[in-house]
């Protein structure tokens, strides 16, 4: 009884000091905005264990300086630096919500507690967690309390909240602050990123001002100069119907060496095609075919052959044409073959070219290639062959009149032909 009677004294004595040093009015340090020893002991614990994995640890010396909050141990400063301790690993933890309480915990505290910078600072952190919690309307809101109360500005706000709106498919709204910050950025001497441009152009498209958004594409062209830019340009440029402009941007993507698919290369052909610049048409499907881009097919050969065709290169033709009438299931590549032949004057091979065409069949116009068979057949002073071509050809009625006008010809051309030789033949007999 002796020995225990001092201890449990002792501790009645010390329970008793703790009480009455609750009950005195906090310390100075505890007062002023600065962190006391204790608090910021306890503080750097608290990030040691988290650097060290130690996630239960730090949890738990946390929970320390709550329970000193909730005993009104700590000051602002200290309450301040707790809530975003709290908040910091929530959201570390992606406990998006519980971190947004610990934000508005921060933004309630009385505004003599709270500088205008940690105002700032929680306002920002604020936006950022309603946007990861699709609180698109909240983080709006904290952005635009950041901006009307921030000295210096951080003009990424101004990206966010176009991001905010664009989820809320405000485009117009989203559209404004993208510009603004654009500007901005310009404005402190540094380039906009690509992501930007990307996503005014396409906010440009959706509310349908395609002039805006041609613009700013041509302006990623020059800063950029990628692939996707260029095929936007000449989609855009189609669907606006001004095809000479588009025609000129497919070039230049092919001078840069961005036509790099069958679509590309049929479109660049198709309209150098259509603005008559034939010659220019074949060396892209002579690119395509060659690179693999274009199928060798009919349809490739064709486009070729009828492309050097009218860029008056017949010679060049016969080559593609010839290949294609192979491919070709019907005599029809044949038969336009044998036109090539004629104009080159080549009419053994136009005879020969109008044998497959009607060994393979299914011409549009046999009618048209009978009579072409008669030409150079009447070249070649075969009248009588000729003559039963030109008859042939009176089977579609659509030729009647053609056919009997050759057939009347070429009668004629036989009889001269006939004279000719009788006459050369009784020379040759006198002179002998």
């Amino acid at each position: 009884m002796l020995v225990t009677l001092p201890v449990i004294f002792s501790f009645s004595n010390a329970l008793s000091a703790q009480e009455e040093e609750e009950r005195r009015p906090p310390p100075a340090a505890r007062s002023a905005q600065t962190l006391s020893r204790p608090v910021y002991q306890r503080l750097e614990e608290i990030m040691e264990l988290r650097d060290e994995g130690d996630i239960a640890g730090a949890d738990e010396v946390l929970l320390e300086l709550r329970d000193m909050y909730d005993r009104g141990r700590l000051n602002d400063a200290e309450e301040l630096s707790m809530w975003r301790f709290y908040a910091n690993f929530a959201a570390l933890e992606e406990d998006y919500e519980e971190a947004i309480v610990y934000q508005e915990l921060i933004l309630g505290m009385d505004e003599r507690a709270l500088t205008p910078e940690s105002r700032e600072s929680a306002l920002l952190l604020l936006g950022q967690l309603k946007f990861a919690v699709e609180d698109y309307n909240g983080s709006i809101d904290a952005y635009l309390e950041y901006l009307d109360m921030a000295f210096e500005q951080d003009i990424s706000v101004y990206q966010r909240i176009g991001f905010a709106y664009y989820s809320l498919e405000d485009y117009e709204n989203s559209l404004n602050y993208i510009f603004e910050f654009m500007d901005q950025t310009r404005a402190q001497g540094e380039s906009v990123d690509k992501g930007t441009y990307d996503l005014a152009r396409s906010l440009n498209t959706l509310l349908e001002d395609l002039d805006t958004a041609l613009q700013l594409n041509r302006e990623m062209i020059v800063l950029f100069n990628e692939p996707g830019d260029w095929e936007f340009m000449v989609n855009v440029l189609g669907a606006l119907e001004r095809f000479e402009e588009q025609a000129q941007y497919i070039y230049a993507m092919n001078t840069f060496g961005f036509v790099d698919s069958r679509g590309q290369i049929i479109n660049l052909s198709g309209q150098l095609f259509n603005t008559e610049y034939y010659w220019g048409a074949a060396k892209i499907l002579v690119q395509g075919l060659e690179t693999g881009l274009l199928d060798n097919d009919e349809d490739s050969w064709s486009r070729l052959a009828q492309s050097y065709q009218l860029a008056r290169e017949d010679e060049m033709a016969v080559e593609p044409s010839i290949a294609g009438a192979e491919l070709a299931e019907d005599g029809e590549m044949y038969s336009r073959l044998a036109s090539i032949y004629i104009n080159l004057s080549r009419f053994e091979d136009a005879v020969g070219a109008l044998e497959n065409a009607f060994v393979k069949g299914d011409l549009a116009r046999e009618d048209q290639a009978y009579l072409r068979q008669a030409r150079a057949l009447l070249a070649l002073n075969r009248h009588d062959e000729g003559l039963v071509a030109a008859r042939l050809a009176a089977n579609d009625e659509r030729s009647e009149e053609a056919s009997a006008t050759w057939v009347q010809y070429l009668n004629n051309e036989k009889t001269l032909y006939e004279a000719k030789q009788a006459q050369r033949e009784l020379y040759d007999g006198f002179f002998r």
